[in-house]
């Protein structure tokens, strides 16, 4: 696990190659959580080593599981007896650690959570995941900053959810597979990563349909049992390295991405001016010449995931013309804006919407990374820069991407830790 401060940046240099992304950090934190709702013995491989997993490991570590990481697999071991309370220390380093309240009020009908932390995003409500447990039978307190759940026996419902969200859709989920009868998500959830996450489900002999669509249906059963699963491939680590290659207007090949899982940044790179070849667990991409300008809006997928919403930009800041960018999934999703106006670009924002204006060149600048993706957004940018810059804040890029100096050095950027 990287432990450095900075980076350190030559732009201007050339990407060509081939590298393969692991598996996708929006599904294995959910995975690594799965092991809660049934004592046995657990396999996750192509498993990323990024502190996100790290953190996780320490979640359910406090639980009374037991955890080890090697070489990309992740052995979990659940016991017949384990913890129910997530503290403060830990929760405020990852906010996906409010998936643990739907498995543990599962199987042990009570959960203690501290409000969850993370990235500097600002507030993202867990709201909905309280609502739908609560439909399902749960009550919640907070006191003191903690949240406790508790639950005399899960019930079956119909949740509607007011907006199509991942987290609250996974935390249904997980509540749902050992509840008592039928449980039906409307207006799920419909991105590879929540389909993956039933893939493992099913595998534990959960009885889940619909996966990948908006309405899907639970039937609770009373007992699940252990498994292995390989995790699927990062479609945003991907989506980064594409734009890595086409912002150095170079060219390369990204193994281990299903390219059905972006199909409209595929589309996107493509307007952009990028040759697009695509396999079966593979995309080619090559610059052919010129980068154009586009408009895009971020949406739930299928759309633009909300996560390459800032590594759009950062590849757009030396396009042809005016490209628009409009944010409709998180609001204070444009933090790379400032560091990458620190460098020359030519970026305006009002509401929603950011406004690209392309300019000739980037100058290397200090800038520091507040989250994982303004992190990769900048190291796009600083990629394409004259001269050097060095990124900071930099344990936030490690949460979400797995030794991406080495990555990139691989391909032949000048890149290193300082």
């Amino acid at each position: 696990m990287i432990v450095e401060k900075h980076i350190v940046i030559e732009g201007n240099h050339q990407l060509k190659g081939e590298l393969e992304v692991k598996g996708a950090k929006n599904a294995v934190l959910k995975q690594m959580v799965l092991p809660i709702l049934a004592e046995g013995d657990y396999t996750l491989t192509n498993v990323p080593n990024i502190t996100d997993v790290s953190f996780m490991q320490e979640v359910l570590d406090v639980l009374g599981l037991k955890t080890e990481l090697t070489d990309n697999k992740l052995n979990i071991h659940s016991p017949q007896n384990i913890g129910i309370e997530a503290p403060y220390e830990l929760v405020q380093k990852m906010r996906a650690s409010i998936i643990i309240l739907g498995p543990l009020l599962a199987r042990k009908g009570e959960a203690k959570i501290a409000f969850p932390g993370g990235d500097e995003l600002g507030p993202r409500p867990v709201q909905m995941h309280l609502d739908a447990l609560e439909k399902m039978g749960a009550h919640f307190t907070l006191d003191h900053g903690v949240l406790t759940g508790r639950s005399d026996g899960l019930k079956g419902v119909e949740i509607n959810l007011p907006y199509a969200s991942v987290g609250a859709t996974e935390n249904t989920l997980l509540a749902a597979v050992l509840a008592e009868g039928k449980t039906v998500i409307e207006n799920a959830a419909r991105e590879p990563e929540v389909v993956d996450l039933v893939e493992m489900l099913k595998k534990m002999g959960a009885e889940i349909t619909g996966a990948g669509t908006s309405e899907i249906t639970i039937e609770g059963v009373k007992k699940l049992n252990p498994t292995n699963h390989e995790v699927v491939g990062d479609r945003i680590a991907a989506g980064t390295f594409l734009s890595a290659f086409l912002a150095t207007h170079g060219s390369g090949i990204v193994r281990g991405i299903n390219p059905e899982n972006l199909p409209m940044e595929i589309k996107k790179f493509k307007e952009i001016g990028a040759e697009i070849k695509v396999e079966d667990n593979s995309i080619e991409i090559s610059y052919d010449g010129n980068l154009n300008a586009v408009e895009l809006s971020t949406l739930p997928f299928p759309g633009v995931a909300t996560d390459l919403q800032p590594v759009f930009g950062a590849l757009l800041l030396k396009a042809s013309g005016t490209s628009i960018i409009t944010e409709n999934v998180y609001d204070q999703r444009f933090q790379w804006i400032p560091e990458v106006q620190r460098m020359g670009a030519s970026v305006q924002t009002g509401w929603q919407h950011a406004m690209i204006k392309g300019v000739n060149s980037l100058s290397g600048a200090p800038v520091n990374s507040t989250d994982i993706r303004t992190g990769a957004s900048l190291v796009i940018a600083a990629l394409q820069a004259d001269g050097s810059s060095k990124i900071t804040g930099i344990e936030h890029i490690n949460r979400g991407y797995e030794d991406i100096v080495a990555s990139l050095n691989s391909l032949g950027s000048k890149i290193e830790y300082n």
